[in-house]
């Protein structure tokens, strides 16, 4: 029997069209027939190619009181507000076979406007187009990223939040939303909107990331264990997993995850020397040490470690500034199989893994290799 799809409820072409990408596909969605071009329009925004990016909580710090432990709660800057970027593949219509990445903001608090970020970054990408045909595109959503932001204006990262992830936290019976994120210091802050608190951690140990990896929130800390977070905010440890015998300097701002394939995986950078040293006084002093390679793991959950991967096959990493995430390699203009593309001293770089002993390429040596990050329609 073959099914009429002009047919269906009206409640369900709703709920199909709030869940598209763009407005590409809207208008592809509404010219199949009569009675999907009636469809509501609900949710959808007819001025922005892109789905809008609303601030999920109302993010309005309150002082400490009497009703809340002081050494749990910190001042925090009263213009600082959540936003929520989103990454995508964008292809031409009449070639779907390779294209560029992109990446989205929105201003919610001032202008309203839609804006393109560089995609490494968090600065604006610089683009000659005053305008767009935008049924000239295919537009596809590949990774969402959220981050804190100190100043609306400026888009400043608050200082506590460099690495950040919403979560669901149970408070009584019910479910808030709610910050999570990892410092410049390399604790774990949680903020629900009105009070911003540093999380009890264990020992001395420092974080260097947060994903939110198979509906688990994991926090990955400077000796290479994963920790879980649970609704109630309690830590716990993630199976026996460790890269103790592997890593390199010990230092927690070198360790990021990336979740590939629905396999969580680390990328530690390898710095040309120690970035931290202790003085004679016995104080520890941070500065930045240049990148000369990478080293990837995997973590195998049967075996109860990580393993180091030697190479990615036909995927490339790309290491954000606000989340890290895989693609498909031949999917993207230009883009290197088995690389990792990360910044540097506002350069963007990749690193070529090489089955372990890798090389470093910039754009200067290699335009060709980054072409996915310029689309020619800009």
């Amino acid at each position: 029997m073959v099914a009429n799809w002009s047919n269906l409820p009206e409640e369900l072409l709703n709920l199909i069209t709030v869940r598209l990408f763009s407005i590409v596909e809207l208008q592809r969605f509404r010219s199949i027939c009569t009675s999907w071009r009636r469809s509501s329009l609900y949710g959808v925004d007819k001025n922005n190619p892109f789905p809008r990016r609303g601030s999920l909580i109302q993010l309005n710090p309150i002082a400490p009181s009497e009703t809340l432990p002081e050494d749990v709660v910190y001042k925090f800057n009263s213009g600082s507000f959540l936003l929520h970027n989103a990454f995508f593949r964008v292809t031409l219509s009449s070639s779907t076979s390779k294209g560029w990445i992109i990446k989205s903001d929105l201003d919610i608090i001032n202008s309203g406007r839609f804006y393109l970020l560089d995609t490494l970054s968090r600065g604006p990408l610089r683009c000659s187009s005053k305008s767009l045909d935008l049924l000239e595109f295919t537009v596809s959503e590949i990774r969402e990223a959220y981050v804190v932001v100190y100043q609306s204006k400026t888009r400043v990262t608050a200082p506590r939040f460099e690495r950040s992830v919403l979560v669901n936290v149970k408070v009584a019976e019910d479910y808030h939303h709610g910050v999570l994120g990892i410092g410049w210091d390399g604790y774990i802050h949680y903020w629900d909107g009105n009070v911003l608190r540093k999380l009890l951690q264990m020992g001395t140990r420092h974080f260097s990331d947060i994903i939110v990896h198979k509906g688990v929130t994991c926090v990955l800390d400077s000796h290479g264990i994963v920790w879980c977070i649970s609704s109630d905010l309690e830590l716990s440890r993630y199976g026996t997993t460790s890269l103790d015998e592997t890593i390199t300097n010990g230092c927690w701002g070198d360790m990021r995850f990336v979740e590939c394939s629905r396999e969580l995986y680390v990328v530690e950078r390898l710095p040309n020397e120690n970035p931290r040293k202790r003085k004679a006084a016995g104080t520890t002093t941070f500065y930045y040490s240049r990148t000369v390679g990478f080293k990837v793991y995997k973590m195998d959950e049967e075996l109860g470690k990580w393993i180091e991967v030697k190479t990615l096959g036909d995927k490339a990493f790309l290491m954000t500034s606000d989340t890290c995430f895989s693609v498909l390699a031949h999917e993207f203009y230009g883009c290197l199989k088995n690389s990792i593309y990360f910044t540097e001293q506002r350069q963007i770089k990749l690193f070529k893994l090489d089955n372990g002993n890798g090389s470093i390429i910039t754009s200067k040596s290699s335009k060709s290799s980054f072409q996915m990050f310029s689309p020619s329609f800009l």
